[in-house]
């Protein structure tokens, strides 16, 4: 081979290898879609490297007439490897196509060259999927190698097939491996590139995604020159709705503060943000509705660079004010709405300071709370609390404070009062809780007194006030409670008038009965008391139930059955009444066991509870009701003698019966 020869084949070749590395630009061809349908992106990316092989196959070396050889064994391979089959195949069919074009004595060799190029390219991808080669040179130079050579072996079907392989061995044995293996590697390269660049898209449209799907939250980055680099569409509607500006990339943040305490203020947290502190704040506006805003400003960084600052803002109100109102509950009493023990015990403690030198400790407790409770239900009984804690509130010095601290106690703090001020506040107290009635019943509270003087404890104070509180209450408690019963009994009377005329027939009818069986002075005397204090329990049932002019309802009923268990719990809470308890709670018994409330039977039923029973039973029978007309006084004795040994103790049935006969009863 003379000189000139060989710089033509090295020409020939050149171009080839020229030609052969815009794959890496195909590469990236391939990977753009032109159309969402997976198989015609493939068909276009085959016919596009077919063609690309036609151009390589246009400017072959030939070495005689018929007999021509190109980088074909090159293409085919990577495209193999990196595009796989189906845009293999069509790249190959269309190589095929044009090599039968061109014909010659070495047509069936290089249609042979193109399948075998295309198959080892095909195997190379799947095994190589499987087996990774860690060094990608290696594995693209093999490629090389292999294709090459198999295309050598091929070469011994061509007419002096010696001479041939001889002159060309070293191009395709040296030189066609290396460009395979830099082929291969610059469009792995180029690869890793484009995963690199479409996850970076990924990551991106999933970050704005994220932001955007904040309903509530504001985020944005600037650069350092405080311009957007992105925003989420949640801020970009509240800048529109508060500056009616549609931003946009690239427009600095600080263009829209027109306010220069505003403007500076972000700058400065921008400009800390920048030299790389994490600022949070929490801002209260004058934006409508008084929003208070939680910003947080964050470097943006690379790295060790900051290139700008990421913003988060929060609408905080609702939290804020949920927060408040749970603050308030752990200081405040629901109920009454005045300052809890937290409260006090916090306040006591910042009281002990001379400073506040006198100090008067005020500890009252409501009387008979727990009555209220009993005869009007727990709802009245919170009402109670709520009225004594406003007319406390009432006459509250205005440096003092009166904490709720338990279930009817109350404490009040009074810095700077002596004792005879702090004194003459709980006399105005009193006299209102006098002049007042609750639902026909008085109101009263105990309290006690003591001052803080100068080297006093306050601990010491407040125990000595407990004290007296507890001494008042000691004195007024019995007191106090025979008069609440005295006022339940006149308000049950005034909410229904016929209570009273039918307590003083029964007292009558139960006195007779008492005479006759012996009872003494003081077990008539209770007789009587029963008679009069036996409903007391109905001052707790609505009066819409005691006075229904149709028949009860199960549920009213069951209210009504309800009576002798509340007038119990009044009723035993006074010393004088407490022998009569007992009697109260069982004048609904049945002498079969089949009464309320508790069932009780025969003689187990207390015998004044049994004698009330039927008194109590006849006098309703005689007087008119809303619901019905009285029974004559002779179908009235027809009905407990009917309920002798059922609801009444058959004994004493006989004898009010006899009284009644012989003339001792005049009812």
């Amino acid at each position: 081979m003379d000189i000139r020869e060989f710089i033509d084949i090295i020409v020939s070749i050149s171009n080839n290898i020229f030609i052969l590395l815009s794959i890496v630009f195909l590469y990236s061809l391939s990977n753009y879609e032109l159309y969402k349908h997976k198989r015609i992106n493939q068909a276009i990316s085959g016919i596009v490297i077919g063609f690309l092989t036609l151009f390589l196959m246009s400017n072959p070396m030939v070495f005689v007439e018929g007999i021509v050889f190109d980088t074909r064994t090159i293409l085919i391979p990577i495209s193999g490897v990196f595009f796989g089959p189906i845009i293999t195949i069509i790249a190959s069919i269309i190589a095929i196509a044009y090599r039968v074009n061109l014909g010659g004595i070495g047509m069936n060799v290089g249609i042979s060259t193109i399948i075998l190029s295309a198959l080892i390219g095909i195997i190379w991808r799947y095994m190589f999927r499987r087996y990774k080669f860690k060094n990608k040179y290696l594995e693209y130079y093999l490629l090389g190698f292999t294709s090459n050579a198999l295309t050598l072996v091929l070469m011994l079907f061509l007419p002096d097939s010696i001479y041939i392989i001889s002159r060309i061995f070293p191009i395709y044995l040296l030189v066609f491996p290396v460009v395979t293996m830099l082929t291969g590697v610059v469009i792995k390269q180029q690869q890793f590139r484009i995963q690199a660049s479409n996850l970076e898209k990924a990551q991106s449209l999933l970050l704005q995604s994220s932001i955007d799907s904040s309903h509530n939250v504001e985020i944005y980055a600037v650069d350092k020159t405080y311009k957007y680099l992105t925003f989420n569409i949640f801020h970009k509607k509240q800048i529109k709705q508060y500056f009616n500006v549609d931003i946009e990339v690239g427009l600095n943040v600080l263009s829209l503060l027109k306010e220069s305490n505003r403007r500076f203020r972000i700058k400065s947290c921008f400009d800390s943000a920048l030299k790389g502190e994490i600022i949070h704040d929490v801002i209260y506006t004058s934006l409508p509705g008084n929003k208070i805003i939680e910003e947080h400003f964050t470097p943006l960084r690379r790295g060790n660079d900051i290139l700008g600052v990421t913003v988060f803002i929060r609408d905080i109100t609702e939290q804020r004010l949920h927060e408040d109102s749970i603050m308030r509950l752990s200081y405040y009493d629901s109920l009454t709405t005045l300052p809890n023990r937290r409260f006090f015990q916090e306040r006591i403690v910042e009281v002990h300071d001379n400073q506040y030198c006198p100090v008067s400790i005020i500890t009252c407790d409501i009387n008979g709370l727990k009555l209220f409770n009993d005869a009007l239900g727990h709802k009245m009984g919170d009402l109670v609390l709520v009225k004594v804690a406003g007319i406390l509130t009432k006459h509250l010095l205005p440096n003092g404070t009166v904490s709720r601290i338990g279930g009817d106690e109350f404490i009040f703090i009074l810095p700077n009062t002596d004792y005879d001020t702090a004194l003459k506040m709980m006399e105005k107290v009193d006299n209102e809780l006098d002049n007042h009635l609750f639902n026909g019943l008085k109101l009263s509270v105990s309290y006690g007194i003591a001052t803080k003087l100068e080297g006093d404890h306050i601990d010491d104070v407040l125990k000595h006030s407990e004290e007296q509180m507890h001494k008042s209450k000691l004195f007024e408690k019995a007191s106090h409670r025979s008069e609440f019963i005295k006022s339940i009994l006149n308000t049950l009377r005034e909410k229904n008038p016929r209570e009273k005329e039918h307590s003083t027939r029964v007292a009558t009818i139960c006195t007779e009965i008492g005479k006759y069986l012996g009872m003494k002075k003081h077990d008539l005397n209770l007789l009587e008391a029963i008679a009069s204090l036996h409903d007391i329990g109905k001052i707790a049932i609505d009066e819409a139930i005691l006075n229904k002019p149709g028949k009860l309802t199960p549920i009213e009923w069951e209210a009504i059955k309800k009576h002798p268990e509340i007038g119990y719990r009044i009723i035993s809470t006074a010393p004088e009444y407490a022998e009569i308890a007992e009697d109260i709670l069982s004048h609904h018994e049945h002498f079969n066991g089949q009464g309320y409330p508790r069932g009780l039977s025969g003689e187990d039923i207390p015998i004044r509870a049994r004698i009330v029973s039927i008194a109590d039973a006849y006098d309703a029978m005689r007087s008119r009701r809303t619901y019905k007309e009285p029974m004559t006084h002779e179908q009235a004795i027809l009905e407990i003698k009917r309920c002798s040994g059922t609801q009444f103790d058959p004994n004493l049935v006989n004898i009010f019966v006899d009284l009644i006969d012989n003339g001792v009863l005049s009812i």
